[in-house]
């Protein structure tokens, strides 16, 4: 997508404003490829602590301020909108996910890394009517784990933080699947373990 360089380096430019932007626009629907956590993770060593911690902050509400405005997308007659998020295969996985897990769902939606396909949880959630607060409650929880590993990156090793998650990308992204998988079947794990025993 070639206007996204140009935003990315345009959304920089405006420094802490520019990452909480992009932020709502990634959520709300436009991709990003992780863009937020990019540009939090090269940003975060030049602020203090507190600084970055205001930063976070604010990322993570952006984040969840686009997720409302695409949630209430879905609330309000979206359902044709899914089609721009994968085939009918993949929309029927994510309803079938939502309607079993609803909020680890969208919680593990918004914890992970890109490629995972966060908005269509969200949009899906909307068109199947979850429940705004705990949607909220999900994504807030989420996007702070999700942005708090670029933020702790950032703000311990500074201008490597970007080589070092460019190169450990992979068994970072497998070390959150295996977490995101693992949290979608405690639900399941826990109705077995409490069985009683014949």
């Amino acid at each position: 997508m070639d206007y996204l360089e140009p935003l990315q380096d345009f959304l920089s430019g405006l420094g802490p404003v520019g990452v909480i932007v992009l932020s709502i626009l990634d959520s709300a629907g436009m991709p990003t490829f992780g863009g937020p956590d990019v540009l939090l993770l090269l940003m975060i060593p030049n602020f203090s602590q507190a600084t970055g911690l205001w930063l976070l902050a604010g990322t993570v509400a952006g984040s969840t301020l686009g997720c409302m405005i695409l949630y209430y997308v879905g609330r309000r007659g979206g359902e044709p909108l899914l089609t721009r998020f994968g085939g009918a295969e993949k929309r029927e996985w994510v309803r079938q996910k939502l309607e079993r897990y609803e909020f680890a769902a969208i919680f593990a939606a918004a914890l992970g890394p890109p490629p995972f396909p966060t908005k269509i949880f969200v949009l899906s959630a909307g068109v199947l009517g979850m429940k705004w607060q705990r949607l909220l409650l999900a994504v807030v929880l989420g996007r702070t784990l999700r942005y708090g590993v670029a933020w702790y990156l950032g703000l311990h090793y500074g201008v490597r933080a970007a080589d070092l998650l460019g190169e450990h990308y992979l068994t970072i992204f497998a070390g959150v699947v295996v977490l995101l998988v693992l949290m979608l079947l405690a639900p399941l794990l826990k109705k077995l373990w409490s069985r009683p025993s014949v």
